[in-house]
């Protein structure tokens, strides 16, 4: 029998095991929410855009009007080989979850990605990566979370295959630890502090741990497309970035920081999701791919409201507004659907 001292003593148990069962419900009603529920669809007219959603279920929607996006993705690479030594480090996990290491981040990609209509995601080891960026990086997708890139396509040259790769339109997601330091090799991590070939200077990164709680002024995108990962650790410090070099921060800031830099390299980018791994900023990283912004991205108009069966609207554009990418959204920050229409 149960006293009641017992029942003191196990209370920050019940109540831990409790929230942890929420969370872990949350994310299994989004991973296998079916896209058969939802439905959307825009028709361009001059300057107006028209916009349908149906939904099975009661949400929220955003429809989110963006100019100067990379558009959708041909195909998005992951790239991972347990076979190369990683720089990342763990993150954290709720009591009881399993550690969210390299291997589980990478399988909550697929999920993640399927929610919001990106269905075309495949793994790359070390020797695929070099495949895929000895070709053009037009349309492509490469996501590294090993904090470091293989000897195959990086090794602190400005020649090596990835900035030729994304020179000719290739986008890199960069997470895990400080971009351009390290190359893996198959037995070993190697420092060769190149950080300045992605990003024009040397010491705009460190290793600390940093944490924001204000949006990046000026800049919408935090809200428009529902940026939860406030960590700042291996954030680009903005003031260091040369004036030379096109770039654009978002999500939130710590003052020195953003949890998201965009630096352009000729026709693509590298893009800095800022913090250790989290699930927050797996989301994060999912609407980055999905939406398509880039550097030069502008947010031109935002509408929301509720929908339950058929929801219909209206864009109205000026004469001097150009909009390249409508990207809907269902379910706000709790995200059930989402999908980017390119505006021909």
């Amino acid at each position: 029998m149960v006293n009641d001292m017992d029942l003191k003593n196990l209370y920050p148990y019940i109540v831990a095991a409790f929230l942890l069962a929420i969370i872990l419900f949350g994310e299994v009603i989004v991973a296998t929410n079916s896209h058969d529920d939802y439905t959307t669809s825009i028709e361009v007219d001059g300057n107006r855009i028209d916009f349908e959603i149906e939904s099975d279920n009661a949400h929220t929607y955003d429809v989110v009007a963006i100019d100067n996006t990379f558009g959708n993705a041909e195909m998005v690479y992951i790239y991972y080989d347990p076979d190369y030594e990683s720089a990342a480090k763990n993150g954290k996990a709720s009591m009881g979850a399993r550690a969210l290491d390299e291997e589980y981040y990478v399988e909550e990609m697929f999920p993640t990605l399927k929610v919001r209509d990106v269905t075309n995601v495949k793994t790359a080891d070390a020797e695929k990566l070099g495949e895929i960026m000895s070709q053009s990086g037009k349309g492509i997708v490469v996501v590294t979370l090993s904090g470091s890139l293989p000897d195959t396509v990086y090794s602190g040259d400005a020649n090596d295959p990835v900035f030729d790769w994304m020179n000719s339109g290739g986008r890199l997601y960069w997470v895990g630890n400080i971009v351009g330091k390290y190359v893996s090799h198959q037995d070993s991590i190697e420092e060769v502090n190149r950080t300045d070939l992605f990003l024009g200077a040397s010491d705009c990164v460190d290793e600390y741990f940093h944490t924001a709680h204000r949006d990046y002024e000026g800049n919408p995108f935090r809200h428009d497309l529902f940026f939860q990962g406030n960590w700042t650790t291996y954030g680009v410090i903005e003031s260091k970035i040369p004036e030379d070099v096109d770039y654009q921060c978002m999500g939130y800031y710590d003052g020195e920081r953003a949890s998201i830099t965009m630096v352009s390299h000729g026709e693509g980018m590298v893009c800095v999701v800022a913090g250790e791994y989290s699930i927050r900023q797996r989301n994060d990283l999912a609407q980055l791919i999905a939406s398509g912004v880039g550097p030069d991205s502008v947010v031109v108009r935002h509408v929301s409201g509720s929908v339950y069966g058929t929801e219909r609207g209206t864009i109205e554009l000026t004469g001097t507004e150009h909009v390249d990418s409508v990207f809907i959204q269902l379910g706000g920050a709790y995200t059930v659907y989402c999908r980017n229409h390119e505006v021909e």
